[in-house]
């Protein structure tokens, strides 16, 4: 047997001295001595008696008893013989009389701490584990694959076997929770390696101090010149007043931070190659890909685990928002910032956080809402994109150089400071207008009805003809067209009596008491 050789080996002469220094080999030795068996094996040897044989073993050399020996306390610790050779190696190099913290290091618990120095983690209450990504100066969620691979690049310890492995994962737990980092606070803008508080003005170096999960990936420019940018800002604004160019800019700012403090939901309306898609990609590149998620309402408030996708970012993007994902405002409301939201990774502890996310919808028209409350109108900024290109660069993104981009981060820095001071996006206007604002554009069929038709009793107009004449106006406008089923209830909803009734000996589909407008059926 192997292990009788490397007996054998530690009763010669040669390994005398190692025997010595080290009792419990030393008993063994004594055992085989007196009972003249070859098949005795010593106890556990005790993980803290690993420094002394590690100075007996570089005092000595690297001789064939020492390699046997470094074999033969491998097979009866919990250290591997590659771990060991390692503990040789810090022994060797270190020059400090006092060698306490190299033999701390032979430790588990040693070797772990060794591990946060070079690559810090944290084990959060929630069962999540968090790593610091050293190139992008941040947090991101890890796991215990990914731990494992990095203890075997590192420490060297093989993760393979079950023992091993959950003997190190319990001890990255307890380390790691240890080792919580400071809360980011909410005024905090990190750009590249550089965090900027946007209320002092004062700005630091970026570490595993502070909890940071999504710096924006550009470093500050020198000015605020943004030229193509300005000239995409204001072909997709032309038609409307030019300082909607200021709302583009103020919202890129705005979805720079994590503190939600304006409490808004930002609604890009209009219909296709109108530049509300360009815009999100604009604002996705400067912010970062990883900062900025896709997700749905409905999706939002009825799967519990949705929400863990916002968790830590800047942007969510949604779809088209439809009558049904407003059956329950509540979900949108708390989206809208500075409620907290519960988050539930699976396999994980749920928590409640703030949403730091900036929720963004790109649909032709609003849903029509149940909530008619001031809580729900204030909370939306609806900006227009009116014009429709009939050609489509797909290259536009890359057609902006890159000092733009650090520019727009010089930009935004400023631009967010006066958000802070005066917190108002440039017209959004007061409560009641973006009340009306939101119903204007949620349904277009009573905006048709104002703008084209008259109440008149006695009148009557079939639902086909008001259902070709608004869709025409729909049209005109870029919204979304209508059925005359959908029509029919609308009207109903809004009060109007739609029944069956004769026109001209001919039974229809009627809307009572409405007439078009003179000049209107020629729409």
């Amino acid at each position: 047997m192997e292990n009788k050789e490397v007996v054998k080996k530690l009763i010669s002469k040669e390994a005398e001295v190692f025997r010595e220094k080290n009792p419990e080999i030393k008993k063994a030795v004594k055992i085989i001595r007196e009972e003249k068996k070859m098949d005795v094996e010593p106890e556990k040897i005790n993980p803290e008696t690993i420094p002394e044989y590690v100075k007996s073993w570089v005092e000595m050399g690297m001789t064939p008893s020492v390699v046997s020996s470094i074999k033969f306390v491998s097979k009866h610790s919990e250290f591997t013989v590659q771990e060991l050779k390692g503990f040789i190696k810090i022994e060797i190099n270190s020059n400090k009389p006092d060698h306490k913290e190299s033999y701390e290091v032979m430790s588990r618990r040693g070797q772990i701490e060794r591990f946060w120095k070079s690559h810090p983690f944290y084990y959060d209450t929630s069962r999540i584990f968090w790593l610091w990504d050293v190139e992008n100066f941040k947090w991101e969620i890890s796991d215990e694959v990914d731990f494992c691979n990095k203890i075997f690049d590192v420490l060297h310890i093989d993760t393979l076997d079950n023992k091993i492995r959950t003997e190190i994962i319990a001890g990255f737990k307890q380390v790691g929770r240890k080792h919580k980092p400071d809360p980011k606070q909410k005024s905090w803008v990190q750009f590249k390696d550089k965090i900027y508080d946007i209320k002092t003005g004062e700005i630091f170096q970026s570490s595993p101090k502070y909890f940071v999960m999504n710096p924006i990936p550009w470093k500050v420019g020198d000015s605020e010149d943004t030229p193509t940018i300005d000239k995409y800002f204001d072909d997709w604004m032309k038609g409307q007043s030019k300082d909607w160019k200021d709302t583009l800019y103020e919202i890129i700012a705005y979805n720079t931070c994590t503190d939600k403090f304006m409490q808004r939901l930002i609604a890009l309306v209009g219909g296709g190659s109108n530049g509300k898609g360009t815009y999100i990609k604009l604002t996705q590149k400067f912010l970062g890909e990883e900062n900025c998620v896709a997700s749905e309402i409905k999706q939002l408030a009825e799967n519990h685990f949705e929400p863990a996708v916002l968790f830590g970012k800047l942007l969510c993007v949604m779809g088209e928002v439809s009558h049904d994902d407003l059956k329950n405002t509540n979900q949108l409301k708390k989206l809208g910032g500075e409620d907290k939201i519960s988050f539930q990774f699976k396999g994980k502890t749920p928590f409640t956080d703030d949403n730091t996310a900036t929720c963004m919808c790109l649909t032709n028209s609003m849903p029509i809402t149940p909530d008619k409350t001031q809580g729900f109108y204030r909370k939306w900024l609806i900006i227009d994109f009116l014009n429709q290109f009939k050609e489509i660069d797909k290259n536009l993104i890359d057609m902006i150089p890159d000092i733009e981009f650090e520019n727009l981060a010089k930009k935004s820095l400023r631009i967010l400071k006066e958000l802070y001071e005066k917190p108002h996006f440039t017209n959004e206007g007061d409560f009641d207008e973006r009340a009306k604002r939101y119903e204007e554009r949620s349904n277009p069929v009573m905006k048709f009805v104002e703008d084209r038709c008259i109440e008149e009793d006695g009148e009557m107009i079939s639902l086909r003809d008001f259902t070709n004449f608004c869709n025409n106006y729909l049209k005109e406008r870029h919204q979304r067209i209508l059925n005359s089923h959908q029509m029919g209830k609308i009207l109903r909803e809004e009060g109007f009596i739609v029944g069956n009734r004769k026109i001209n000996d001919i039974s229809a589909c009627v809307i009572i008491n409405l007439k078009l407008k003179y000049g209107s059926e020629k729409l």
